[in-house]
């Protein structure tokens, strides 16, 4: 759908007394859901609003240390500064672009793709205080904050202090790419955009062939993955616990591998989800990807996937 840019301020008024679920991150870093109202803006067509305000001295901490846990060797401390990072979003972009080296060597690398995580394209600005709001139309709207409070559960809080917010929505759908090199397991996972509640079934459909080996078809596999061990070279056809060449998911940055395959659902999780193919340290042949398909219900959209 093309997305037109609208100023913040032409967003309807809520109703008094109505109200919408949501999902809150406070500049503190505090998360907060609960039923929400506000007379700056009406939720119910709004799927995510993010602040573009400079960031407060913790939030400029954690960006300093996380930009440098990503350029790490430490994958556990890399991924968890990735999934922070995205969670402050737009105040990140400019030392973010200061971050990068200019190289040839920019795909597969958690720095690089963290951009787009962050700000899609075609929501883009010169202005980069500019916050984004996404509504459920599909339209991207860059201009300022609301202004006066939103209050969650009966508490109130000033716009200004709201980093992030999320509507809940009923049903959230989802067609998106999983690269097998890009989104390989020993790499990093392709973020859904979608964050789960416990209440949450995500149902998922996957197509197509990935090579873990370019010319060698035994290493070829749909997404339930690989059958038989690959080569005689291989006793298992087990990676981790899952077939090589399986599409898989987790929740969260250090959550369990799920099996996910042809078709599969994750439920009874809250929180973040994430898709992979399912490889060993022997990545760099890979090619080819899944088109998954998914249906995310009582979930938070919160951006594209990337």
């Amino acid at each position: 759908m093309v997305r037109r840019f609208l100023p913040l301020l032409l967003l309807p008024v809520l109703l008094p007394g109505a109200s919408d679920w949501v999902r809150v991150r406070t500049t503190d870093g505090t998360i907060v859901e609960g039923a929400a109202q506000t007379r700056s803006v009406k939720l119910a067509q709004v799927l995510s609003i993010s602040n573009g305000a400079p960031a407060t001295d913790a939030e400029a901490a954690r960006i300093t240390a996380g930009l440098a846990a990503i350029q790490g060797t430490d994958r556990a401390a890399r991924d968890k500064a990735v999934d922070e990072l995205t969670a402050i979003g737009l105040p990140v972009m400019t030392p973010l672009l200061k971050a990068y080296k200019d190289t040839d060597q920019h795909e597969p690398r958690p720095l690089y793709r963290l951009f787009e995580r962050i700000m899609p394209s075609y929501a883009d600005d010169f202005d980069r205080t500019k916050s984004l709001t996404r509504m459920a139309s599909g339209e991207a709207v860059r201009g300022p904050m609301p202004t006066g409070s939103i209050e969650v559960n009966g508490v109130s809080m000033d716009w200004s202090k709201v980093r992030s917010l999320a509507v809940r929505q009923k049903s959230v759908k989802r067609t998106m790419e999983v690269h097998s090199l890009k989104h390989s397991t020993q790499i990093e996972y392709l973020d859904t955009g979608v964050v789960l509640t416990s209440a949450s079934k995500a149902t998922l459909a996957a197509k197509g062939l990935v090579r873990l080996s370019w010319e060698t078809d035994s290493w070829a596999s749909d997404a339930n993955g690989l059958k038989v061990p690959g080569s005689p070279a291989y006793k298992s056809n087990l990676v981790d616990g899952q077939p090589f060449g399986a599409l898989v998911a987790r929740v969260e940055p250090a959550g369990e591998m799920l099996f996910v395959g042809k078709s599969g659902a994750v439920s009874g999780k809250a929180g973040r989800l994430r898709l992979a193919v399912n490889d060993n340290a022997h990545w760099q042949n890979n090619l080819g990807t899944f088109s998954v398909t998914m249906t995310a219900t009582d979930a938070y959209d919160m951006g594209d996937a990337q």
